[in-house]
This record gives structure tokens, sequence and C-alpha cells, in this order.
């Protein structure tokens, strides 16, 4: 099993020590091994792609290779962050908009008062029977797709309860978009089920 990290748009790269040691790993000891990839073809020779924070834009020939790959069986993961820091939700709603694909990332972020790790932007959230830490998250728009809830958190500033914080979408290949893209960091890993969570969106 091997998982493209794409490098070309500016994201959050897995071969940055410190912050996503702990995830190429944790990866590596359960079969799962992580290329960082600058050119974006080369994802392609990949079974799981990754774009963790798209700064840059997405060109048009890009959607097209990404289009492809879903049609090759392929499982395509974009993870943004809250507020569309950096136009990273905008960069992947018009690739999500273009695929015709029923998720919205919002440019909103979700809080929990009661049920966190220790602070109201770190939600507890429900992901299957288990329970997960989704730090500064964006809530997603979607019908009948969501993966992750958090089922007591609210949206801000628009007060919308028990968001959506992660969806997959299937068809020949799966995209699974998140609103955080920090779960899988070398702190947030280590956070009740985030390493079952991390290890599921590598796998396929």
């Amino acid at each position: 099993m091997s998982v493209g990290w794409d490098a070309s748009h500016g994201e959050f790269l897995i071969e940055d020590y410190y912050y996503f040691s702990k995830l190429k790993r944790m990866a590596k000891n359960e079969g799962i091994e992580i290329y960082q990839e600058d050119d974006f073809k080369k994802l392609g020779e990949h079974d799981v792609i990754v774009f963790n924070y798209p700064e840059e834009k997405f060109r048009s020939w890009e959607i097209r290779k990404i289009s492809n790959w879903l049609k090759k069986g392929k499982r395509i993961v974009f993870a943004t962050y809250y507020g569309n820091m950096d136009s990273t939700a905008e960069n992947i709603n018009k690739v999500l908009t273009k695929l015709e694909i029923p998720i919205r990332i919002n440019g909103d972020v979700v809080v929990d008062l009661e049920n966190n790790a220790g602070d109201m932007m770190f939600p507890i959230c429900k992901y299957k029977t288990y329970k997960v830490v989704m730090p500064c998250a964006s809530s997603l728009t979607t019908n009948n797709n969501a993966l992750i809830i958090s089922e007591t958190g609210l949206t801000h500033p628009n007060g919308y309860r028990s968001p959506v914080v992660g969806a997959m979408y299937k068809d020949k290949g799966e995209i699974i978009v998140l609103g955080t893209c920090v779960f899988w960091d070398n702190y947030s890993l280590e956070l009740l089920d985030n390493k079952i969570l991390a290890l599921d969106i590598l796998r396929c």
C-alpha cells in the first residue's frame, strides 16, 4: 500500500519531522509507505493521494487528472482548516464542484463548549464507534456522505448544531474531505482514537 502526499500546492508536508514524523512512522509500521511528491503527475502511481491543506489553486489539467484517478479506483483525500485559511477550502471546493461531488467545505469553525479535548476548538467527534479530536475544523455540507460528526458541537458564527467535519463520497474511487488538516499531526495523533482514524484514511 502506498500513499502519495502532494507537495505541489503549498501543503503541509509529510517530511516535516516536527509535524508529521509520528504519522509517517506509524503508517510504515502498518505496511503503508507515504511518499512526498513534488511532481503532481507522480501522485497517480499511488493507491491513496493526499492533499493536506492545498494553498495553491488546482489547474484544469490537474482536476482532470484527479477525475481520472477516481475512475481508476483510487482514494483522494482533501484536508482543510477553519475559516477558509489561505483559501484552502475555496481551492478544494473548486475541485469538488468541477467533479460534481456533493460535498462542500464551509468557511466557518466548529466549536464545542463541553465535549472537547481541553479547548472548545478541539471538539470530540464521532467516527464510526470511535471518538476522535478534530481541532480547528470547518464544517462540511453534504447529504448522506457524513463520515465524522461533532454531535454536540456547533458552527461559528452561524450556530448550526451537530456539524459534519468529515465526509466520504464513493463511486469507482473514493473522495474523503476533512474539515481539518491537523487531526493527524504529532500532537493530535496521540488524542483518543485519532490513530485509528488516520490509518483508516490512509488504507483503501
